[in-house]
């Protein structure tokens, strides 16, 4: 069974080293920026989003355990969208550790958020994920995600 808990102070800021140059590396991989300037816009848009840390009001961040052998695998993070007349939660972020991939978490992990956003009276659940990521378009679509738009960008240099 999975098991989600407010992360810790100390879980957040070890989040934020994990996920920012992965953030940062994404964008450039995707062609939106360029890689001087991917490190500098990935720390400021992290800044803005969590301005009160981890208790920044309508994000709520996790840390994922697997409760029947009280391992720590991973963290996860979603955001109220608070502008929809349909309650809806984005999920921003969403990791197994590596040391547990191919073990079917994602699966349990995104079931149990499922249950976990219903049960708080959540309408809908949305994410966004870059194109060229296919083991996780793979995964989404496999647990019952549906492509929404695609974003495209082309180079002119």
């Amino acid at each position: 069974m999975i098991r989600f808990e407010p992360m810790t102070d100390g879980d957040f800021q070890m989040y934020l080293r994990k996920v920012i140059p992965e953030y940062a590396s994404e964008y450039v991989h995707a062609g939106s920026w360029h890689p001087d300037e991917a490190m500098s816009r990935a720390r400021e848009q992290f800044q803005r989003i969590f301005h009160h840390g981890p208790q920044t009001p309508n994000q709520t961040l996790y840390t994922l355990w697997d409760d029947e052998k009280n391992l720590k695998i991973g963290m996860l993070w979603y955001t109220l969208d608070a502008s929809r007349k349909r309650k809806t939660a984005f999920l921003s972020d969403f990791f197994i550790f590596m040391e547990f991939h191919r073990r079917g978490y994602e699966e349990q992990v995104l079931t149990a958020l499922e249950g976990e956003l219903r049960a708080a009276g959540f309408e809908r659940v949305e994410l966004n994920l870059f194109w060229h990521n296919t083991p996780e378009r793979e995964m989404y679509e496999k647990t019952g995600f549906t492509p929404v738009s695609v974003y495209y960008g082309k180079d002119l240099a």
